[in-house]
């Protein structure tokens, strides 16, 4: 029998990228985002973070009680950008309705018993948060540039991604007159795509990424099809929605970065006697019932999305449909191996394409 070549490779992203996975409906959908600045190293003990099992004790009932997701990151702080002794946290939260980006919230605080009552009084007391004005910071002009270096989680990222983070920390940050910031990251999913990062406030993740993409990916300039193989999509939404997105930014360019967009599914295929409750669940407005539809949708064959969307000053604005379909197979490693002795976990996953994108505008 012939060798396969790929159990000579130790990183899972290798392998992804050689064998033409699509990162795009990587980008796994959340309503906050809570960053915290951890020292490193990153070890075992960095899942006993005081405010990160904090939230992990939370975030069951946050789910079941009112539909929320969250999703925790950690930073390493530095030399420029942190403040000894203080403890960063930025949160972003989703806002009501259409929207482009995530709303940004930004604390510096003494004390790690200071940042749990600061995220008990975000999650729970919103009008308290008044108490925590000394502690604000003024950063909603400044984007957030998250690399994953996070090598205990996954050899990928500390292999590939280190390079991208030093390359964005040395060599754009200092040049964005103060509009940008570069951070190493722990994980954040998506091992296979290392080297990955978050662009925020947007939300937009993007994989497999070389030097070369840099400046596109960055400035907002470029041809958006050379970019395409590195999107894994907007975390406004989930995996349907997302890669029937990435074909529709193709087609408005890079304007439809300032959008603001809401989308639904509509309707599904492949999921047997559960599209009847899917038909029911989507006529319920409550978020709660919208996380049992995207549940559901997750073994379908097949989606149709409707994506609304406006320019800011709403001159523009219309609704896309379009449907998204399960299209082939392609093998990955979802972790990389522990040593170069060791075999990948090789498997199959789907793959999609987007067929009857339609416009229809509104002005």
């Amino acid at each position: 029998m012939q060798k396969n070549p790929m159990n000579d490779c130790r990183y899972c992203s290798v392998v992804s990228k050689a064998n033409g996975e699509d990162p795009l409906g990587s980008a796994e959908c959340y309503d906050y985002w809570f960053v915290f600045e951890v020292p490193r190293p990153w070890d075992d003990s960095l899942w006993d973070y005081p405010p990160l099992k904090h939230l992990m004790k939370l975030s069951t009932k946050l789910i079941l009680q009112r539909g929320i997701i969250i999703k925790v990151v950690m930073i390493a702080p530095d030399k420029e950008y942190s403040t000894p002794e203080q403890t960063r946290i930025i949160y972003y939260y989703r806002p009501k309705g259409m929207f482009a980006e995530f709303e940004k919230q930004e604390y510096l605080l003494p004390n790690l018993e200071q940042v749990i009552s600061l995220l008990d009084t975000i999650l729970f007391s919103p009008r308290q948060l008044h108490q925590f004005n000394p502690y604000y910071q003024e950063t909603k002009h400044i984007r957030d540039i998250i690399v994953c270096t996070h090598t205990q989680v996954d050899l990928a990222c500390g292999r590939f991604g280190t390079p991208i983070y030093q390359k964005l920390r040395k060599d754009y940050a200092p040049t964005s007159n103060g509009k940008l910031r570069v951070w190493q990251s722990s994980h954040f999913s998506g091992h296979q795509f290392a080297p990955t990062l978050i662009d925020l406030p947007t939300g937009s993740l993007w994989g497999h990424l070389e030097f070369d993409t840099l400046d596109s990916l960055i400035w907002h300039n470029g041809n958006l099809q050379d970019l395409r193989p590195y999107y894994r999509g907007w975390s406004g939404w989930e995996k349907w929605l997302q890669i029937a997105e990435g074909e529709i930014w193709l087609r408005e360019n890079w304007q439809w970065l300032n959008y603001d967009k809401q989308g639904w599914i509509i309707d599904v295929g492949g999921i047997g006697i559960k599209k009847f409750l899917f038909a029911i669940l989507k006529l319920i407005p409550a978020k709660r019932a919208r996380l049992i539809c995207d549940r559901l949708c997750k073994g379908a064959s097949w989606v149709k999305v409707s994506i609304k969307f406006a320019s800011p000053n709403g001159s523009v604005s219309g609704q896309y449909t379009a449907t998204v379909e399960e299209n082939g197979e392609v093998i990955t490693a979802l972790d990389s191996a522990p040593s170069k002795y060791d075999q990948l976990h090789l498997q199959p996953v789907k793959q999609y394409r987007v067929t009857g994108l339609k416009r229809k505008s509104n002005k």
